[in-house]
């Protein structure tokens, strides 16, 4: 006999008031069944797919920004913005206008290209295209006197001022400072064309007197200007006279003999320079045979002197004495304490700044001298006037043979 199907009521009841379906009518549930599913597991399957991508830090979004590191090399004389799609993205940094550090920049719909103009201005100086496909984008820039150079020369400052600071200019304009005593070691970065000069002029800080200029060309890539200023006179090149012994060491100097802050006055006039040696160890000191002594007439800039092969165990020391005496050249400006000669008992001559070197045979030393104060004397009473090296200036100045 066959068997009917009824369709429930949305009462729940069932019977003969439901209409009768074919017998088959399972079949096709279980079909309806199957293929919903086989379309539940592929859902599934798709969505564990995509969360192993994420998993593995892959971009699933076809709609990421593009993003790239712009980065600007070279140098300016005034203050410039850096624009992209009519927004300032970055700009030039401090007093001397340096260039800003690489920066991220999305170019997603832009018009991929990065603008340059001077601070408070509309003018568009330059323009640089975003390259497609590369991350890093880098671009030379040299800006000076309402025009962008593609190019320029590196030019080395190496540079000693005793006493004051210093100020470069470039055809007039202000583009480097140093505005203490010591070294200046600096490149500056001169935009310049082919076939055009630039003129670099150096001048104590807030002053207008030149001390040196230097005409500039594209040959001059890597070249240096090198100088020693004393406060008063500039030196750039010295000639040294030959060694007399190839083991011996030429001390060739300048002598500083005012001491800053102290409790002595030097006397002026023509000084001599006596040298000793001292024992490492024993600090027996020795007068050398016959006596080397060297004299720096008042207002001379530079002296030179060659000392003898030290033997080991030896350091030199020496005396600022009166010219032709043995008298110190200086006095005592507080009461109740007195200046005497340290005859070779105090100060170290030192010739090197990394390592500890006394004595360098066969070579040109050039050199500072400074005097300082040592106190001594059974009540610490007596002033003694220790001459040291305070500054090397090979790498300074142009040595010539």
């Amino acid at each position: 006999m066959k068997k009917a199907i009824y369709i429930r009521s949305n009462s729940g009841s069932e019977g003969p008031s439901a209409q009768p379906l074919p017998i088959n009518f399972k079949i096709v549930i279980r079909k309806i069944k199957k293929q919903y599913l086989c379309t539940a597991a592929g859902v599934l399957m798709l969505l564990m797919t995509v969360l192993q991508a994420c998993r593995k830090g892959e971009m699933f979004s076809p709609s990421a920004p593009a993003v790239v590191e712009v980065s600007f090399a070279g140098s300016t004389t005034v203050p410039l913005e850096f624009i992209y799609n009519n927004l300032v993205v970055d700009s030039t940094r401090g007093p001397l206008h340096g260039l800003p550090a690489p920066f991220k920049l999305n170019v997603t719909g832009g018009d991929q290209k990065v603008a340059v103009r001077e601070k408070g201005k509309t003018a568009i100086l330059k323009t640089y295209d975003i390259q497609k496909g590369s991350f890093k984008q880098e671009f030379g820039i040299f800006y000076d006197n309402g025009k962008i150079y593609d190019a320029g020369v590196i030019y080395n400052l190496q540079i000693l001022s005793k006493k004051d600071g210093l100020d470069f200019y470039l055809d007039g304009k202000l583009i480097h400072q140093n505005l203490y005593p010591g070294a200046t070691l600096h490149e500056l970065k001169v935009p310049i064309e082919k076939d055009q000069k630039r003129e670099l002029t150096v001048r104590k800080s807030g002053e207008e007197a030149v001390l040196v200029s230097r005409m500039i060309t594209i040959a001059d890539d890597s070249a240096a200007l090198k100088f020693y200023f004393d406060g008063e006179r500039l030196t750039e090149s010295m000639k040294l006279p030959a060694l007399k012994n190839p083991q011996g060491m030429l001390l060739t100097f300048q002598l500083f003999p005012d001491v800053e802050f102290g409790q002595t006055a030097f006397l002026g006039g023509d000084v001599d320079i006596v040298f000793y040696t001292r024992d490492q160890i024993t600090e027996e000191v020795e007068n050398l045979q016959p006596e080397l002594r060297v004299t720096v007439p008042a207002g001379q800039q530079f002296a030179s002197v060659e000392l003898p092969p030290l033997p080991d165990g030896k350091l030199y020391t020496c005396d600022v004495l009166k010219r032709g005496t043995h008298e110190i050249a200086y006095q005592s400006t507080v009461p109740g304490y007195t200046a005497r000669p340290g005859l070779g008992k105090h100060g170290v001559l030192l010739f090197s700044t990394s390592d500890i070197v006394y004595f360098l045979p066969g070579q040109k030393v050039v050199c500072t001298i400074t005097a300082y104060e040592e106190l001594g004397g059974t009540n610490f009473d007596e002033i003694y006037i220790t001459p040291f090296v305070t500054g090397f200036l090979d790498n300074f100045v142009d040595i010539v043979e």
